[in-house]
């Protein structure tokens, strides 16, 4: 890797005391700025999974008019796809090794690709046809076209959006060697993943915002409602793809892979092995059993709060501004949980989220339609409990790969992060596809502002019991999960020995080398003069 920086170097710019193993430094701090340039990159995925998250569903159900049981074989098979996709990306960046590092090309030369799957993610080609008299819109295409082009497209964009993200979060660990500058990069990733989470719901609703029904007023009927929606679509993804394209430049070219502390990983694994290898490591197991459970409970509420918002409360018009809320105040209070991790740790502050959602979920199966302001104080208490989500799940995987190295020496870091997102995926198309199965049975009619009653119920009945359990097994999986506050400072100073024990050897050899040059050197000389 020519391009890449080594994260150990000789004694000249390793730096260290021997008095206490947490004060030892070992490497100069990473800058503010690579920081953030790293940091950045966290924001294209998140701006993306937001905005499919919230509104795939609704596009694929009002614009482009698909039935409940093809947007369901479209959600649950295309993220089943990526799930798979996620760990076999991992395998093959493991085997990349070019002058720029192993990772950042995957993130720069898969972002043009995955812009124009996306932009046509959310794009009807075919023509729309307004009735002389009753004023209904039809799109002009059979089911079984629309079914196989967004299939297609949604696949390609998946595959492609694991072609950054899975070598962008292995990649945490190759900007920085410091376990404080780790903790310090995740931190800022987190507060970008955040941002980005808010410019989606942002951006997506200002153009949708308005077009779509109210749930009370059948305001969909008015003319050319579907070709402004449509249009709508398509200016948010025009938006979405420029933030894509510039966060991905930033991050290949403002950040650099270092070698860390154990190089001699095996680039011959394979998917199943890999699947042997992840599982077989019990911190890593109980730790994405968490992630797994937590992922269906938000994919389920995500991906219906939409429909829930617009035929349960009657209130679809106010749709974005809950989302904002939600989201506002879920990064206002993301110091305060950092705060509350360095006082109690990661695990306690992780269960105290967890904990927090469940009342949160359970009061929306009895929130009476219409009464706005009620559902803003459960957004401000949903948004206190999702902090907590946005800044744990990805802040307890350093340490559990710092584990693996000190136990095993070795890494495999890309394969651990591909498992890992794996999990937040296939939660996603579980999640989604179970819940349009549920909206096609509880006759949910395509096209239609007005809903049965028995829509506004079954999603009431999606939002709450099902995600109130999942909550539940997420905090029995993490009373699992082996890592504590002391256990992760124990990591954290036998990982710090390690480097410092690498460094001396380092040193060492470098001067034995030196002074076998010098002999040598010498020795020619003599011989010249003599």
């Amino acid at each position: 890797m020519m391009d890449s920086e080594l994260c150990l170097s000789n004694s000249h710019s390793s730096r260290y005391s021997n008095s206490r193993d947490d004060d030892l430094i070992v490497e100069d701090r990473l800058p503010l700025w690579r920081k953030i340039c790293f940091a950045v990159g966290g924001a294209p995925y998140q701006i993306t999974c937001t905005v499919i998250a919230f509104f795939l569903n609704i596009f694929l159900l009002e614009v482009a008019q698909l039935q409940p049981r093809y947007v369901s074989i479209i959600l649950f098979s295309g993220k089943a796809w990526d799930a798979i996709t996620d760990p076999s990306i991992g395998i093959l960046v493991l085997k990349t090794n070019t002058r720029w590092g192993s990772m950042r090309p995957w993130i720069l030369f898969s972002a043009p690709l995955a812009c124009a799957s996306y932009f046509l993610l959310f794009y009807v080609p075919w023509e729309i046809e307004t009735d002389s008299i009753s004023l209904d819109q039809t799109v002009k295409a059979s089911d079984g076209v629309k079914l196989m082009y967004y299939f297609v497209m949604f696949c390609l964009f998946e595959g492609l959006l694991s072609c950054l993200h899975v070598p962008y979060t292995a990649l945490t660990m190759y900007v920085a060697t410091r376990q404080e500058d780790r903790d310090s990069i995740t931190a800022f990733r987190m507060g970008f993943e955040a941002l980005g989470v808010l410019v989606a719901v942002i951006v997506q609703g200002m153009f949708v915002s308005g077009k779509r029904c109210t749930g009370v007023d059948g305001d969909m009927e008015s003319d050319g409602n579907i070709d402004e929606q449509r249009d709508a679509y398509m200016k948010g993804s025009g938006v979405v793809i420029g933030i894509y394209i510039l966060c991905c430049l930033v991050v290949f070219f403002g950040s650099r892979e270092k070698r860390g502390v154990v190089t001699n990983q095996d680039r011959q694994n394979s998917f199943f092995s890999g699947i042997k290898l992840v599982f077989s490591f019990k911190p890593f197991l109980w730790a994405s059993l968490t992630f797994l459970f937590l992922s269906i409970a938000i994919a389920i509420a995500q991906g219906n709060i939409a429909l829930y918002c617009t035929h349960t409360l009657k209130m679809g018009d106010q749709f974005s501004y809950f989302i904002l809320v939600l989201l506002v105040v879920s990064i206002v209070a993301m110091p305060f949980w950092q705060y509350m991790i360095g006082r109690f740790g990661k695990k306690s502050t992780y269960a105290a989220g967890l904990i927090l959602l469940v009342p949160v979920s359970i009061s929306q199966l009895y929130l009476p339609a219409g009464n706005a302001w009620l559902y803003y104080c459960v957004m401000i208490f949903s948004g206190l409990g999702i902090s907590v989500m946005l800044l744990l799940p990805w802040s307890l995987l350093p340490d559990v790969l710092d584990l693996y190295m000190l136990e095993k020496n070795t890494r495999h870091d890309s394969i651990f992060y591909s498992f890992y997102v794996f999990f937040n995926k296939l939660a996603a198309g579980i999640a989604l596809g179970f819940s349009q199965i549920v909206l096609e049975f509880s006759g949910y009619v395509t096209g239609d502002c007005q809903q049965p009653d028995d829509v506004g119920y079954a999603l009431r009945l999606l939002i709450v019991p099902g995600p109130v359990l999942l909550l539940l097994l997420a905090l029995g999986a993490l009373y699992k999960y082996p890592i504590d506050e002391n256990r992760r400072r124990q990591i954290k100073q036998g990982v710090l020995k390690l480097v410092v024990d690498y460094n001396e050897q380092v040193v060492e050899s470098t001067s034995q080398s030196y002074n076998s040059l010098s002999r040598n050197a010498s020795g020619r000389m003599t011989e010249t003069n003599t």
